[in-house]
């Protein structure tokens, strides 16, 4: 009975040290648990729908309100912007209704009529936002004139309605980009630690600089390799995705191949730092592997790789939108999908350029050749 014992604390002991086996085991099946149960996959996901607020006086600010809802009840998920930008939402998925507040809304004695436009793809979120949009008018008026609930009276807000057929390829579409940028994660992330790592405990490095070669020679070459590869299985993956799926690629735009190929070289060069900065601390692959994943698992579920954001809750969304895989899946998905151009890419590349010169500031610091 000792002896049986003994052996089972010592196959305890030696499990507990394994960091793989307990990551694997504990942290990761962790992680899926509670990220899948913040999402709101049972409940109902109000219509996104983008608001311009020409009027942006009282009577339009407690429109705006209404629609979003009371006592934290969300009616419609609603977003303000200019005439551009909830029309650009809407032609490409990212909205299902843009509305026009006129100039004279709220104004007494005037004639107001709400501009709504509709994705004419989508007529269930079609008729919940017109039939929200209707009674909320309809209440607004009546708030604003002073009239009882019990009169009916000629209302002065109208409604006139238009549709357009968006550009939007649906969750296929949003998915393939995704999938391509968490590849280039992975690549530039794990290839570089555990080949790195495995290199420097066999001392291939250290013999490396008493060559010719020198080490900074063979480093150049394995980077120059993993940008090869990220921008190989960039196009692989995008091809895939249009030939299998029917995905249309840039809108048909020329220069949207090279726009991908920048973007990925440069996600490629952020993770690639990344795995630079876990390969320099690390000591052997049993360290760095927990690290590595650690870092890319999370960023795989709250980056919007295969939901969207706005299923997570809001104080979630709030600072996910700003992990480097986000920058990168927001870009790629600019480009593939809506055909936008690297120029007008403004946010995500400032993004991915900061998180570049803060990795290889990390990197630079924690990275010994031994």
């Amino acid at each position: 009975m000792k002896l049986y014992i003994a052996l089972t604390i010592a196959s305890l002991k030696m499990y507990f040290r394994n960091k793989q086996a307990l990551f694997w085991a504990l942290f990761f099946p962790l992680l899926v648990m509670v990220i899948f149960g913040l999402m709101n996959f049972e409940g109902f996901n109000s219509p996104d729908v983008g608001v311009h607020d020409a009027a942006n006086n009282d009577a339009s600010r407690a429109l705006i309100e209404i629609l979003r809802g009371e006592s934290g009840e969300e009616v419609l998920s609603v977003s303000v912007g200019t005439p551009e930008e909830i029309l650009h939402d809407l032609e490409f998925g990212g909205s299902r209704a843009a509305i026009m507040i006129p100039e004279n809304f709220g104004v007494q004695g005037e004639f107001a009529e709400l501009k709504v436009t509709y994705d004419e793809r989508y007529p269930q979120e079609r008729m919940v936002i017109s039939t929200v949009l209707g009674q909320v008018t309809d209440a607004l008026f009546k708030e604003l004139a002073g009239v009882p609930d019990e009169y009916r009276v000629e209302n002065t807000i109208g409604i006139s309605e238009s549709l357009i057929e968006g550009q939007g390829q649906g969750f296929k579409g949003w998915l393939i980009p995704g999938i391509a940028a968490m590849a280039i994660m992975q690549t530039g992330l794990f290839t570089v630690v555990f080949t790195l790592v495995r290199f420097k405990s066999q001392g291939v490095l250290r013999r490396l600089k008493a060559t010719p070669i020198g080490a900074s020679h063979f480093l150049a070459g394995q980077l120059t390799t993993k940008a090869i590869v990220v921008v190989l299985q960039t196009y692989v993956l995008v091809i895939v995705g249009a030939v299998v799926l029917g995905v249309g690629i840039g809108g048909g735009r020329a220069g949207a191949w090279f726009d991908l190929t920048v973007m990925a070289l440069l996600g490629g060069a952020l993770f690639i730092a990344m795995g630079l900065a876990i390969s320099g601390w690390a000591k052997n692959e049993e360290t760095a592997a927990p690290v590595a994943n650690i870092i890319s698992m999370p960023m795989m579920f709250l980056s919007g790789i295969f939901f969207p954001l706005s299923i997570m809750p809001d104080w979630l969304t709030r600072w996910s939108q700003y992990l480097p895989l986000t920058f990168l899946a927001d870009g790629m998905r600019a480009i593939t999908v809506e055909g936008a151009a690297l120029t007008t890419l403004g946010s995500e590349l400032l993004g991915l350029g900061a998180w570049i010169v803060v990795a290889f500031a990390v990197a630079t610091k924690m990275f010994r050749w031994e």
